[in-house]
C-alpha cells in the first residue's frame, strides 16, 4: 500500500479562484473509495498505487474537460514495503 500527496495546479484558467477544480478533484476521489486526507497544499491518499496513478489520470481528465490548457502537477510517494503503514500512524509517529 501506498500514500501519495497530490497538488493539481490547473494553469490557463479564466479566473485566479481554482476552488471549482479543487471541489471537482475532491469528488472523482470521494468516488473512488480510496482513504484520502485534503490540506491547504494538496490531498494525500492511500491506496494501491495502480489504484492511484488511475486516479490521477482521471483528475487530470477531468480539470483539461473544465477548460485547463495546462496542468502543473506535484506527486509524492511513499511506497513503504517493509511493512503496512496508514497516513494515521506516520503523523502519531511524529505528534
Amino acid at each position: 500500500m501506498a500514500i501519495v500527496d497530490i497538488s493539481v495546479v490547473p494553469i490557463g484558467t479564466k479566473n485566479t479562484s481554482l476552488h471549482d477544480y479543487v471541489k471537482k478533484s475532491i469528488a472523482q476521489i470521494k468516488r473512488s473509495g480510496l482513504k484520502y486526507h485534503v490540506s491547504p497544499m494538496g490531498t494525500s491518499i492511500e491506496g494501491e498505487l495502480s489504484d492511484i496513478f488511475e486516479l490521477i489520470l482521471q483528475i487530470h481528465k477531468a480539470q483539461v474537460r473544465m477548460g485547463a490548457k495546462r496542468l502543473l502537477t506535484t506527486v509524492k510517494i511513499d511506497d513503504r514495503r517493509d511493512k503496512k503503514q496508514t497516513m494515521e500512524d506516520k503523523i502519531k509517529a511524529v505528534t
